[in-house]
């Protein structure tokens, strides 16, 4: 395994403790997390809401930020809303997907 494999881990598992208050499932588990860019210096992460106006988006950004703050001492952490990208029930991971009572026939 390198470098860049372990910090993708290590970065996913503290986005995993990250929770959306209002659905109360991780946001790596709702496929929030749109890209994840880690360098020696910096720490990119875009994020996709469910929806456009997601009352929690800050306070969940705050949170991721400071996850990959944690995380990373000392390296560079942006934490922003992902321009362009949509979320939609296919993002959800099959355990969340089962969670949240999401099947086949209810994805468009």
């Amino acid at each position: 395994m390198d470098t860049s494999d372990a910090e993708r881990r290590l970065a996913l598992e503290a986005l995993g403790r990250v929770s959306d208050p209002e659905i109360g499932e991780s946001i790596v588990e709702l496929g929030l997390v749109e890209k994840l860019e880690i360098t020696p210096a910096r720490i990119e992460l875009a994020l996709v809401f469910t929806s456009p106006t997601c009352p929690m988006g800050d306070a969940i950004a705050d949170e991721a930020w400071q996850a990959l703050q944690s995380a990373f001492p000392g390296r560079e952490v942006d934490v922003f809303e992902a321009e362009g990208a949509q979320w939609e029930p296919s993002r959800l991971s099959p355990g969340a997907r089962e969670r949240l009572g999401w099947n086949d026939e209810q994805q468009p």
